[in-house]
């Protein structure tokens, strides 16, 4: 068929038959309708012998397309004059530009003078052929060199090895300033490909960095693939400059974002960067925000895979199985002691807020953590549970934490997340109904895998179904690189082929949220649901904080009494080792009633043996009598002797000062998982409150003997002294009042968390539990409680003054106990030191007076109403703790301080 076009053509133009007239249209006046009339034989003219046709076929290239024949023809311009007169000559244009290249070369060669000069000395410059030069600026704009543009490292440019080169029809000025904008995008390229090759072989390129340099990468691929595929992509400059005005400006995007990354030295820091860069571009021009948004996810997956992992939604790593970090966790190890004495390592995970990206609201990032955290106890401690499984191939399948750029992917996500938390939450279900009788876990229909075989860490079925996956995913074919990379979004937004809801989605600052918050907060449901069932169901966390209060709060009053007389009662035997003496019966230290203190070891064992151990089987709430003195108290409750600086120890040594008991505390450990809630913050903030109930219990038991022993001691002799009787009373007065306000407010304060407890261990029985409840939540609430209860027992650092006079006042009553005493010992026959009386009493009355007004300006002010990140709960925002009110109240009920 090419031969017979290409002899078709040659007879067409030896016989001078015209295409003209084949396109001639015929007159419609003459033109007779009807058969075609012969034409007759063709003239022997108009015939080619053989040898003709052989000749030229060896003339012409028949391999040659037809299209490229056409376009080698120089092309005719048609007009309405020549079609009705073909002897029509059109008139030459007195325009340049419609005159041909030729006129306007010929131009500015007149401009030169001479023209025998050397082109390239031309001020109008070198004329280069133009497909040199489209193809030369083609491969500039690529960042690659060419016959005309070579890279010099020393200047870290791109240089025109003809600097005057010009293309035919064009000005030197224009061809250079085009020239000039290709030699920036050829800059831009190759600045790309040294940030992608120094941090694909550096050692200090964490993650996000070498994933900015992949997608950097990709993107320039993509655009060597789409426009320097194909060598006629562009013929013209016009055309060139249109092919590259938007490359361009994403190489200009690329450049700003790897300058503003540059500074980052972490995962965190770098996403923050981009995060704020992608935020300002965001509305600067509409079609880039779509490759913008797509940069910024293929950055972060490395890091969101991380927090996945640290989550529980993807599998471990060697590394997170060894407990390494995740940047803003902090793992350190701590020994912990176990039943027994024994000694063991435990991971502990502290929380760096400022390594997370600025994209994750403060909110969002303790909750993170936290869930990570209490994923790594229930891993601890029950490590058969379906949520302390790696995710398993094909089973469950969790999602993963991606942005999503469209409202249809964020429905898409909510729904995945939301089936999700109802498939584990069937599991969950089968797992706690099986895992009471067996420790052997029963699949769940929809796909829990059986877990009992162990190889190096993994399962039997979940090494076989990664080594399945693997193989399923070496036997698909590959993809084709032509059709991927049209689909992909930056050759869409090269080309403007992007949807309407590719461009249409919400604001990048609503994105976190839509994006990751289904996901995490599904995540974190199941998790805290599966360790508060995990406190309260199995280990019974409510008796242990029932332990807390009834002994460092003093709330079993039998404990309290038993205590008190153990302490202060000076009718019972002393247990203080002495020459000739056996102590028999019940043994006490009498505080008050001696002058040797502190008491011995041994004393002190012997005067408090008994009081912890029959209080607690005693109530019924411990085993049968037959094991009480077996069975060691949970957590290991005793008494033990505080550590204390050498100025506290000195003040402890005299026996009538208020810090003559400070030395004794109870010990307590709460077994682990228990300190996941109750940790030794929360335990040293017991320590103090049961240190000034123990003074308070002191100085309650001392006004109370006042009150009792004075009466007839002083009804004996002749008058009784009217300012020891009005100390008496007044103290006693005192002392009860501060007594009742502080016990009270343990009490109130300890109801509220009483509530909370009940509260989930009923959700917990339903299967269910609030948003609001969880591990650190709960440790949270706890803590915060603790802070309000410091600070209506005027222990918190603020309030140090207002103890310091409190603390004067009972120093006072304790130095009148001391004189009361005195005074009975001599009507005895015994000599006592002599006390002022009176000086005592007026001090202490104008400090009494002082506490009051100090507590009438501590009741105008706002108590503890939680910490400053944790949100715990109205009922402790009531009030804040702050409680004075109440004192106040008991104090002046009588009017006797308002005079």
């Amino acid at each position: 068929m090419l031969e017979d076009y290409l002899i078709r053509e040659e007879v067409h133009g030896r016989s001078g038959i015209s295409e003209d007239r084949d396109l001639k249209l015929p007159d419609l006046l003459t033109f007779d309708y009807g058969p075609i009339e012969d034409l007759g034989a063709l003239d022997a003219t108009s015939v080619l012998s053989s040898t003709e046709s052989s000749e030229i076929l060896e003339a012409l290239d028949v391999w040659s397309s037809p299209l490229d024949l056409e376009k080698q023809k120089a092309p005719q311009l048609r007009s309405w004059e020549t079609f009705y007169d073909k002897t029509f000559q059109e008139p030459r244009t007195t325009y340049i530009s419609e005159g041909g290249p030729q006129i306007f070369d010929a131009i500015l060669a007149a401009q030169d003078g001479d023209t025998e000069d050397d082109g390239l000395c031309r001020r109008s410059g070198c004329v280069i052929k133009s497909l040199d030069l489209v193809s030369s600026l083609l491969e500039l704009g690529l960042g690659r060199e060419s016959v005309l543009y070579r890279y010099e490292e020393h200047e870290r440019s791109f240089l025109p090895l003809i600097v005057n080169g010009r293309m035919s029809g064009y000005s030197l000025e224009t061809v250079q300033s085009l020239s000039a904008t290709f030699i920036n995008h050829g800059n831009r390229t190759k600045r790309l490909q040294s940030f992608i090759d120094e941090t694909q072989t550096s050692s200090k390129s964490f993650p996000t960095s070498i994933a900015l340099a992949s997608s950097i990468s990709a993107i320039i691929a993509t655009l060597h693939t789409q426009i320097g595929g194909s060598p006629t992509s562009a013929r013209s400059l016009l055309q060139l400059q249109s092919l590259f005005e938007r490359p361009g400006l994403i190489l200009s995007y690329l450049n700003d974002i790897i300058i503003k990354v540059d500074a980052a030295r972490s995962d965190e820091e770098l996403l923050s960067r981009l995060y704020e860069h992608v935020e300002d571009s965001e509305h600067s021009t509409e079609w880039i925000r779509p490759a913008l948004f797509q940069i910024l996810a293929n950055v972060s997956k490395p890091w969101l895979d991380s927090i996945g992992k640290w989550m529980g939604l993807k599998e471990k790593t060697a590394a997170d199985l060894h407990g390494h970090g995740h940047g803003f966790v902090v793992v350190r190890e701590e020994m912990q002691r176990l039943e027994g004495g024994k000694e063991t390592k435990k991971l502990e995970y502290d929380f760096e807020h400022l390594f997370m990206p600025n994209f994750i609201s403060e909110e969002d990032s303790l909750i993170i953590f936290e869930t990570g955290k209490s994923l790594r106890l229930l891993e601890s401690y029950r490590p058969e549970h379906p949520l302390s499984r790696p995710t398993q191939a094909g089973t469950l399948d969790a999602p993963d934490l991606n942005w999503q750029f469209s409202w249809r992917d964020v429905e898409r996500n909510r729904l995945q997340a939301q089936e999700y938390e109802s498939n584990l939450e069937k599991s969950i279900a089968n797992f706690n109904l099986y895992s009471g009788n067996s420790g052997n876990v029963q699949p769940h229909k929809e796909g829990v895998v059986q877990a009992e075989i162990t190889t190096v860490g993994l399962s039997e079925e979940t090494a076989r179904a990664y080594i399945q996956a693997s193989i399923a995913a070496f036997e698909k074919p590959l993809l084709d690189v032509k059709v991927e990379g049209r689909n992909n979004i930056f050759c869409k937004c090269i080309y403007n082929e992007m949807s309407e809801e590719e461009t249409f989605a919400p604001a990048l600052s609503l994105l976190p949220v839509l994006s990751f918050n289904p996901v995490i907060a599904s995540q974190a449901l199941l998790i805290n649901r599966a360790c508060l069932h995990l406190l309260f169901k199995e280990h019974n966390i409510r008796s242990h904080f029932s332990l807390l209060h009834r002994y460092s709060l003093f709330g079993d009053g039998v404990f309290a009494s038993r205590l008190s007389h153990a302490l202060f009662d000076p009718e019972l035997d002393s247990a203080e080792r002495r020459k000739g003496h056996s102590p028999g019966g019940i043994s006490g230290l009498k505080l008050g009633s001696r002058d040797t203190w502190p008491p011995a070891s041994s004393e002190l064992r012997l005067a408090l043996m008994g009081i912890l151990t029959e209080s607690y089987y005693g109530s019924g709430r411990g085993a049968e009598g037959s094991s009480m003195f077996r069975e060691e108290l949970p957590g290991g409750l005793s008494f033990a002797i505080r550590d204390l600086p050498e100025d506290e120890l000195q003040r402890c040594m005299d026996p009538n000062s208020i810090e003559a008991l400070d030395f004794l505390r109870l010990q307590y450990r709460p077994p682990p998982p228990l300190d996941a809630v109750i940790t030794q913050a929360s335990l040293a903030k017991y320590d103090v409150v049961f240190k000034l109930l123990l003074r308070a219990g002191r100085m309650l038991f001392v006004a109370n003997q006042l009150l009792l022993d004075t009466k007839p001691r002083f009804a004996n002799r002749q008058g009784a002294d009217p300012v020891s009787e009005s100390f008496r009373i007044e103290s006693h007065h005192f002392v009860s009042a501060i007594c009742r306000y502080f016990f009270n407010g343990v009490q109130a304060n300890w109801d509220i968390l009483q509530r909370r407890l009940e509260d989930i261990d009923k959700a917990l029985s339903r299967d269910g539990i609030s948003d609001g409840d969880s591990l650190h939540k709960l440790r949270d609430f706890h803590e915060s409680l603790l802070d309000r209860l410091m600070f209506t027992l005027i222990l918190r650092q603020r309030q140090a003054q207002v103890m310091n006079l409190l603390e004067e006042i009972f120093s006072l009553i304790l130095v009148f106990a001391r004189h009361a005493g005195t005074e009975a010992t001599r009507d005895m026959g015994h000599s006592g030191s002599k006390v002022d009386l009176k000086e005592k009493y007026q001090k202490f009355r104008k400090k009494v007076r002082v506490f009051i007004s100090v507590c009438r300006g501590l009741s105008e002010r706002r108590g503890e109403g939680g910490t400053k990140t944790h949100d715990v709960g109205e009922e402790l925002r009531e009030d804040g703790g702050n409680t004075i009110d109440y004192l106040l109240l008991d104090f002046e009920m009588s009017g006797f301080y308002a005079k």
